[in-house]
């Protein structure tokens, strides 16, 4: 008798099923935690090159991870370059939820603060490590866990500013606006880090116009923001030069507000020079 034996299956994965039974992360957020999980020991990637393997695309593989880093399966330390500026982030992945030690400081409107949540009981699960350039120091491993830890290097965010500053140049047609209006260049660009330190920040909040507002709100705005909201931003600078005391913080209230009040902006201009007064006499 003629023996056939089956071609062998290699290449598991064996993981808690914590955040597979977790119905509070989207599906997707569960795929991409199990398959970072899945990832061998000395794996190195980008946002980007996250977002290859599969087929979702950035904006999708960005949208999971916060949705994992929104219930504590990533938590993420801000980094800064030499200049202060915001540069990258580190990650640290958990298989299981870790609860964040809440922020002692909110964060002020020229220096957002980050924080650096210290994980409930961190040494029961040693990390998954999404680092940068140097390693994190990980937890010691006292409970066995049924695959190695995968230690996965240089998730480089200077790669995932520089995708967002290509994005926001585009959005506000930066190159238009130095080539026909001739704006200053120092300052179009002095716009575009500020948004992008909103953008790219870890913080939970920052403080625009004397309220503690959720990052993400801030992020949202600024990402809609078009060449139209910027003219109306350097526009108002312009007018009122004896108003602003802090010009960073002016910039950053001025382009928050700028969708909702560009509009009336405009008109009173409009009546302005139509009747010669802010509104037209009855």
């Amino acid at each position: 008798m003629a023996i056939i034996r089956a071609e062998k299956t290699k290449g598991f994965t064996v993981m808690s099923n914590s955040h597979l039974r977790d119905q509070s992360i989207t599906l997707k957020a569960k795929g991409l935690l199990s398959l970072i999980l899945s990832l061998p020991d000395g794996w190195g990637y980008s946002l980007k090159g996250l977002a290859t393997l599969s087929s979702d695309g950035l904006d999708s593989t960005r949208a999971a991870l916060n949705n994992l880093e929104e219930h504590g399966y990533i938590i993420r330390r801000q980094l800064y370059d030499k200049r202060g500026r915001f540069a990258k982030c580190e990650y640290t992945v958990y298989e299981r939820p870790q609860r964040a030690s809440p922020p002692t400081d909110l964060p002020s409107l020229d220096k957002p603060t980050t924080d650096n949540p210290s994980p409930k009981n961190a040494s029961s699960v040693k990390p998954t490590l999404l680092n940068t350039n140097e390693e994190i120091i990980e937890g010691s491993n006292t409970d066995s866990i049924n695959h190695p830890s995968i230690n996965l290097d240089r998730m480089d965010g200077m790669d995932e500013r520089s995708e967002y500053e290509e994005l926001i140049k585009e959005n506000i047609s930066f190159d238009n606006l130095l080539r026909n209006y001739h704006y200053d260049h120092d300052r179009l660009q002095e716009i575009v880090d500020i948004i992008l330190d909103v953008v790219c920040s870890c913080a939970q909040t920052i403080r625009i116009n004397g309220e503690d507002i959720p990052v993400s709100v801030i992020k949202s705005r600024y990402l809609k923001l078009n060449d139209s909201h910027i003219e109306y931003v350097i526009d108002s600078m312009a007018k009122n030069p004896s108003d602003i005391r802090n010009i960073r913080a002016y910039i950053l209230t001025t382009l928050y507000n700028a969708p909702v009040t560009i509009d009336n902006y405009y008109s009173a201009l409009v009546n302005h020079d139509l009747y010669g007064q802010d509104k037209p006499s009855e």
